[in-house]
């Protein structure tokens, strides 16, 4: 009985000293390992939202570097698309003039030219000119320094009773010692429609003056009358 009385205050003592133990022990520490996983986590939560941010930023479109072809065009009224046409076909039509007066100049060149290219190539040819005015000789249509002066050719073109048509050129030339002046008159022949000299006088005024007959033709078709 005695024994039994001892072993039980032996157990409730000890008892009692545990639970003093546990009271007063502090709570364990907590593994250090849990912070680095925390902030792992914290990190990739920053990653994934900075992810998603660049994500919305891309998906946003500037508007500045939009295709100019979403810019919706304005319609065009009938008045302004009949302005455009004029004015296309008004340029059309100029163009077309200024190449038929270049394909009229080279091809359907005007007769005077055709008397005055005729009568300076007869006269370049010629010996006796060449000896006074010397050689090249070239032709102008007018004493002035305005090209366009100097390209126009005067001429007369007339008709006669028999219906034979006639041109009358005159011009200068020049040469390396002196100038002149050339009157001409040619007509075109009834028969074989060549164009034929009536006459062509070279008047010499430099260096020396004199008058030089190259040509001079009475018409078989006027002889019997």
């Amino acid at each position: 009985m005695f024994r039994r009385i001892l072993a039980h205050r032996a157990v409730t003592g000890w008892a009692h000293n545990a639970a003093l133990t546990r009271r007063h022990t502090p709570n364990p520490p907590i593994p250090s390992f849990s912070r680095p996983i925390s902030s792992r986590q914290r990190q990739r939560g920053q990653s994934n939202s900075s992810d998603k941010t660049k994500k919305d930023i891309a998906n946003v479109e500037d508007p500045f570097s939009a295709p100019t072809y979403n810019i919706p065009e304005k319609p065009v009224t009938f008045v302004e698309g009949a302005s455009y046409s004029i004015v296309i076909l008004a340029g059309l039509g100029i163009a077309a003039a200024a190449g038929y007066a270049v394909f009229k100049e080279l091809i359907f060149q005007p007769k005077e030219y055709k008397i005055y290219n005729k009568a300076l190539k007869r006269i370049q040819d010629d010996g006796q000119v060449r000896v006074r005015i010397g050689s090249p000789i070239t032709g102008y249509g007018q004493e002035s320094r305005n090209r366009a002066a100097r390209q126009r050719i005067p001429h007369r073109v007339w008709t006669d009773e028999d219906g034979v048509e006639h041109i009358e050129v005159n011009f200068y030339i020049r040469g390396p010692n002196g100038h002149g002046k050339v009157f001409g008159e040619m007509f075109k022949g009834p028969t074989d429609n060549e164009w034929k000299f009536t006459y062509l006088i070279v008047d010499i005024r430099a260096p020396s003056p004199a008058q030089m007959i190259l040509e001079s033709y009475i018409p078989s078709y006027n002889a019997n009358k």
